[in-house]
């Protein structure tokens, strides 16, 4: 089966409290489920990390409604391509919200600069520190 992968990132809207986080992974995973898609959705400094695999034109109608979704802004693909083996494969979608000390835990930074990232070229960007927080979390989940 192929199945290929996005990577983005984006702001909050409007800042989510746990709850509204909660319901919304509710309705994710059971969709997700259905579809096929397995991944993961990080939350660091009020900015949405997110990495989803799947079957190709399940994977691009997702990403079209999230790109129109209004809980997000400015809207930044990091990753797309395609893959052999899921990394997700028992995960409908991994949540975690991640505190700023853990950030400098996980790879020596105390300050991500995560805005910057919507201000550099595509080669720039995708040395960013933030790119090296999601495939450390994704390497140490898997």
């Amino acid at each position: 089966m192929k199945l290929e992968y996005v990577s983005y990132m984006s702001n909050q809207a409007n800042v989510l409290n746990e709850k509204d986080v909660e319901d919304l992974l509710y309705q994710v995973r059971e969709k997700n489920r259905k579809l096929a898609i397995t991944g993961l959705l990080l939350l660091i400094q009020g900015k949405f990390i997110q990495y989803i695999e799947g079957p190709p034109e399940e994977i691009d109608k997702v990403y079209i409604k999230i790109k129109k979704d209004p809980r997000h802004s400015d809207l930044l693909l990091l990753d797309k391509g395609v893959l052999e083996d899921r990394l997700f494969s028992d995960w409908s979608m991994a949540y975690r919200k991640i505190k700023d000390s853990e950030i400098e835990n996980i790879i020596g930074f105390k300050d991500l600069e995560l805005d910057k990232l919507f201000f550099q070229d595509e080669e720039t960007r995708s040395k960013h520190p933030v790119l090296k927080v999601l495939y450390n979390f994704i390497r140490n989940l898997t």
